[in-house]
């Protein structure tokens, strides 16, 4: 559905009021912004041990890696917007939203039970998925609050909506990292300590999205 006249001559008058080289100026400090969002969090990986494929075999941990980086790498594409002026549709960040934790609960599961050799789905009772939680928690904070700066006060109209699909591409990304971290495969720790935090990540997004992404009037 096409946003209202109004709405995009609002937008149009913003992106004009900006002489070419602060437009020039801005897509730099939104891919400085980018970068250390991905940056810091990596470098607070290695600082806890990066990569650990622990008991789980080697192609295991890559292929639950792989699968979590396409994950991350798409729903990144999709909430900044891939050029467009206002960004994605809303169903388009509902679906990171709604779709993206399932399908990496999914496909974590499903890359351990074709591997039961490697014992990757047995129940570790020392590792109910705590430390995971906090990492992936600590992991995906810095990269939501780097992406909300590359669209601060810049969505007039689902800004809720990409706040949150904003923290669960931050918690994917933090996933794919734990994920290299972490050698269990049992379902329970998966949600409780890989999954659950994305969503929360999300929810604070969405609070972000009301504060920070939203275009408002005194913004003009």
């Amino acid at each position: 559905m096409l946003p209202p006249p109004e709405l995009k001559a609002r937008v149009l008058s913003r992106i004009r009021a900006l002489p070419s080289p602060a437009r020039r100026e801005a897509n730099l400090r939104r891919r400085i912004f980018v970068a250390c969002g991905l940056l810091i969090p990596l470098l607070a990986f290695v600082a806890v041990g990066g990569a650990r494929p622990g008991p789980r075999p080697s192609l295991l941990m890559l292929e639950t890696g792989a699968g979590a980086l396409v994950l991350a790498a798409s729903s990144l594409w999709v909430v900044l917007g891939g050029g467009r002026m206002l960004g994605r549709s809303r169903s388009a960040l509902l679906s990171v939203v709604a779709f993206w934790p399932v399908s990496l609960f999914l496909w974590k599961l499903a890359c351990s039970a074709t591997a039961l050799s490697s014992g990757a789905m047995l129940v570790w009772p020392t590792r109910p998925g705590l430390n995971c939680f906090g990492l992936t928690l600590l992991l995906g904070s810095w990269p939501l609050f780097a992406l909300a700066l590359t669209r601060r006060r810049s969505d007039p109209t689902h800004p809720l909506s990409l706040g949150a699909a904003l923290g669960v591409s931050a918690g994917s990304y933090a996933a794919l990292l734990v994920d290299m971290w972490c050698p269990v495969g049992y379902p329970w720790h998966v949600l409780l300590g890989h999954v659950v935090p994305i969503l929360l990540i999300g929810l604070v997004g969405m609070a972000v999205g009301y504060f920070g992404l939203a275009l408002r009037q005194d913004d003009e």
